[in-house]
């Protein structure tokens, strides 16, 4: 919502849009959000997306400890690849490499809104995937805002340990938004 609103500011925050958006993204069987989820939900409203995975896999999922019981592998695989396919179809751009501060800075200098996968550690005591957005990059932080801060600030953290936040246990996701 906030990448977008960014872009559109006509347009409506609301629990509407938040419940629809936090269906077109869930995993569902990771109950978490995937990038993909995120890309779909920008592109069917008209914005332009692009994903970013050093992986190329399915989020997070064997970096969950403990492992979820009774993960149904075969319904988190049918979901995240169909989400992928709409994506394809929506002309949602991919791009397998790792994620770095150059990265993020090209990202802004295309005024694209990058949403970034972090660690909940640093926010709390969770050990569980976290979607943030960045705001902003200068010669020594990274300024983002995190949706689960009660009173919505900006936040930064340095470049030196921009490799720690970037990511859930190696595992890196980045979905940049913009307006053609």
């Amino acid at each position: 919502m906030m990448a977008m609103k960014y872009f559109d500011n006509g347009l409506h925050l609301g629990k509407d849009l938040e419940i629809d958006l936090w269906r077109e993204g869930n995993l569902i069987e990771l109950f978490s959000t995937s990038r993909y989820g995120l890309a779909y939900s920008a592109a069917v409203r008209g914005f332009s997306a692009r994903v970013t995975s050093n992986t190329g896999g399915i989020d997070f999922v064997d970096r969950l400890v403990p492992p979820l019981p009774d993960l149904n592998r075969e319904v988190l695989e049918d979901h995240f690849y169909e989400r992928r396919a709409r994506c394809r179809k929506l002309g949602v751009r991919e791009r397998q490499e790792s994620i770095a501060g150059k990265t993020l800075y090209n990202a802004f200098l295309l005024n694209h809104v990058p949403l970034l996968v972090t660690n909940t550690l640093f926010f709390s005591d969770e050990d569980l995937p976290h979607w943030v957005v960045m705001t902003g990059i200068d010669t020594k932080f990274m300024h983002f805002n995190n949706p689960l801060d009660a009173n919505p600030r900006k936040r930064k953290i340095e470049l030196s340990a921009l490799q720690k936040f970037i990511g859930f246990h190696g595992d890196q996701s980045m979905v940049e938004v913009w307006r053609q």
